[in-house]
């Protein structure tokens, strides 16, 4: 397994073809990405899983609620909010992932990036599987009708919806910033 050839060809995937996401998969993925988690304590969260036509139409209509909503998405036509809807049930499997938080702000933070960091795991394992993934934070995701589809607590943090399924085509790379042009030396 070469992780630095699996880092540098992944791709976030945003066609997916219809064929379906077997749940199966998706858990033994997250058990891996877990065991890849290099810290002691294990990172507080929970997942929901949403792969059947029924739970798509589900999350979809949550997602949608408060553009409906939104007067001035109102006047959207209803082919934009079709196309959404549709976007969202065509995509064979969506992952949401929510990681707990705490009173003291220090360890939410550092629970919220050790969630991260175990996804992007996920990622890449999902990636060397041939399973794309998307990870979305939309604006939209951030609604009370989301978070009570999902059964939030207060103690909740929504980090992320994974868009899954298999592609039929790679998308081509991106230019990325070299880490020099990021790079400062902390000098006396």
């Amino acid at each position: 397994m070469n992780f630095t050839k699996i880092i540098r060809e992944r791709r976030s995937i945003r066609r997916f073809n219809p064929a379906p996401v077997d749940q199966g998969l998706v858990l033994e993925l997250l058990n891996a990405a877990r065991l890849l988690y290099p810290s002691r304590e294990e990172p507080a969260f929970r997942c929901v899983y949403a792969g059947t036509a029924d739970s798509r139409e589900r999350l979809a209509a949550c997602m949608l609620e408060p553009l409906v909503k939104n007067r001035l998405v109102k006047w959207l036509p209803e082919k934009v909010r079709e196309f959404v809807r549709k976007r969202v049930t065509d995509i064979p499997g969506h992952l949401i992932i929510i990681a707990e938080t705490d009173a003291d702000r220090r360890n939410s933070d550092m629970n919220y990036a050790a969630v991260c960091g175990m996804m992007q795991n996920f990622q890449l394992l999902a990636w060397q599987r041939q399973l794309g993934t998307l990870w979305d934070t939309e604006p939209m995701m951030q609604s009370k009708e989301l978070f009570n589809l999902l059964k939030m607590n207060p103690n909740e943090r929504l980090v992320g919806i994974f868009h899954l399924g298999y592609f039929d085509k790679i998308p081509k790379a991106r230019t990325r910033t070299r880490a020099e042009k990021k790079w400062t030396v902390l000098s006396s």
